[in-house]
This record gives structure tokens, C-alpha cells and sequence, in this order.
């Protein structure tokens, strides 16, 4: 599991957790992602939906080539 923030800070995301849940929503809404049973935990994601909205951001998943993905767990 992803902590809401550091998926926030993957794709650039700087509201609220609140305000990201509701944005995340209406991604689904609109057909764009698709949330599966336990892809969202309170404020944590699974892994594969934060490699799946990774994509959909056009983020590289690949430490070489994009350093952000060793953003460091905050409790926030």
C-alpha cells in the first residue's frame, strides 16, 4: 500500500486528501480509472492502482528514469 501522499506527490497533486478522493471520483465518473474492490484504504492505495493512476499520468515507474518515485512515507 501508497500512502495518499506520496501518490499525490508522484503525480503533482497538492490538495487535500478529501479534496483528492473526490477528484479521484470523478476520474471514475468520467470512465478514465477504474477503482477496484480495495484499490483505496482511508487514505492509502493499493499498489496497483498507484502503478495504474501512475500510467494514466504518464509518470515511469522506473527508478533510473524518474527519482520522484522514492518519495519517503509522511504520516500526514
Amino acid at each position: 500500500m501508497k500512502t495518499f501522499y506520496k501518490i499525490k506527490s508522484l503525480i503533482g497533486y497538492q490538495q487535500t486528501d478529501g479534496v483528492f478522493r473526490d477528484y479521484l471520483m470523478q476520474l471514475r465518473d468520467a470512465e478514465v480509472i477504474e477503482i477496484n474492490d480495495g484499490d483505496i484504504v482511508g487514505n492509502n492505495v493499493s499498489d496497483d492502482f498507484y502503478r495504474r493512476l501512475a500510467a494514466v499520468f504518464g509518470v515511469q515507474l522506473d527508478e533510473d528514469l524518474n527519482p520522484i518515485i522514492n518519495i519517503p512515507e509522511d504520516s500526514q
